[in-house]
């Protein structure tokens, strides 16, 4: 972590620069009308007149998507206009505030992919504007309508869910947007040898190739069991994905370390994410996570499985499970101590998983049903797979 004691003001000021200015922080530059990068620096240069904005600049980094959007950050309002009172407060979370009859439509900002070009698969970082409309609390979904009806009968495509990969303060931080990480689904038909475009995925096809300006129809918000408990700010937080199962932590791990809000001023526990794909390329939000465990080294690990690129301890392909089981003893002793677990990704992750926190509470002599039945119990146990 950076000694701001021991580096200049200006030293920061352009660490944060090249961070924010860098690849993955364009999320939202074609259609926000940015200047360039160099315009972008001497905007963050000029707001940075004190050691403290220089922290702040250095803070943020990458998380922010736009020069503009951190530009209006510093200085302004905290992330706070958009809590419960007190925040914590889950009585009033919205849910299913848009439904199937009665949906929402916001506006395409930008879509832009996310992965490099060795992944498998393309993965799209989508901002959506709502104008502020489509209220929702990290951890919940999205319900999308595709255009268009089904052949087979000719109604209305289905609603389609996913996780919300921004926080409710969306990715410029005004509370007017959100985000969503969506992998297009394609099917490889092995007699064609070819993908058959008959068989792809309808609604994330449709997302991936969305433009700024278009139609987006929403339901939902969706859900509860994702929310974070946030009335004691000492509990960490183990947080395993798969793919784009990293969307909800995304939302969790901006609001406890990027923004500004009430959590995030309070929160002294540790924030753990474990997140499995194929290979480097394939990779999501990798710079928002880096400048992350820089700034916060004590409140945030990162542990990733690359089944591509590295082994298990028996030479096999290291898969999430494997990289938990490295760590099972701090995972177990965390659980025991008041830590809430969250899965999201493929339901294909899941058994894997089980089984190796089967074993490793057999090998502590614990019943593995009636432990995660105690987990259950205290709501330490959190599952989103599709």
């Amino acid at each position: 972590m950076v000694d701001d004691s021991k580096t200049s003001k200006k030293q920061v000021v352009w660490k944060a620069v090249k961070r924010t200015t860098g690849a993955l922080a364009t999320v939202a530059l074609s259609s926000a009308g940015v200047p360039p990068a160099a315009n972008a620096a001497a905007k963050v240069v000029e707001v940075a007149e004190t050691a403290d904005n220089a922290k702040k600049i250095a803070a943020v980094g990458a998380g922010v998507v736009t020069a503009v959007a951190a530009t209006k950050l510093f200085g302004t309002k905290k992330q706070n206009f958009l809590e419960a009172s007190p925040y914590y407060d889950q009585s009033a979370v919205p849910v299913n505030t848009w439904k199937n009859k009665a949906p929402f439509t916001g506006k395409v900002v930008s879509t832009k992919r996310i992965v490099g070009p060795k992944a498998t698969g393309e993965t799209c970082h989508i901002i959506i504007d709502s104008k502020g409309d489509y209220k929702f609390w990290e951890g919940q979904s999205m319900g999308v309508i595709p255009p268009g009806n089904r052949e087979k009968d000719g109604k209305p495509h289905a609603v389609r869910l996913y996780s919300i990969a921004s926080t409710r303060y969306g990715d410029d931080m005004t509370g007017k947007t959100s985000s969503l990480c969506v992998r297009r689904a394609t099917y490889w038909c092995p007699e064609l040898k070819a993908e058959d475009p008959a068989k792809k995925g309808i609604c994330s096809n449709f997302l991936c190739d969305t433009k700024p300006g278009d139609d987006i129809v929403m339901t939902g918000p969706a859900g509860k069991v994702m929310l974070m408990p946030e009335e004691d700010p000492s509990t960490d937080y183990i947080m395993v994905a798969t793919g784009t199962g990293i969307a909800p932590y995304r939302g969790f791990i901006r609001r406890l370390f990027v923004e500004k809000s009430p959590a995030a001023e309070v929160y002294k526990g540790q924030a753990w994410l474990f997140l499995g794909v194929a290979n480097s390329d394939a990779l999501l939000y990798d710079d928002e996570w880096q400048e992350v465990k820089e700034n916060f080294p004590e409140n945030f690990r990162l542990d990733y499985a690359l089944s591509r690129e590295q082994e298990n301890k028996k030479g096999g392909k290291m898969y999430i499970q494997d990289k938990m089981e490295e760590y099972a003893d701090e995972i177990f002793n965390k659980l025991d101590t008041g830590a809430h677990i969250y899965f999201c990704g493929l339901k294909g992750m899941m058994p894997g998983i089980q089984e190796m926190l089967k074993g490793v509470a057999e090998s502590k002599d614990l019943d593995y049903d009636e432990w995660l039945k105690g987990l259950k119990a205290k709501k330490q146990w959190h599952v989103e797979v599709y």
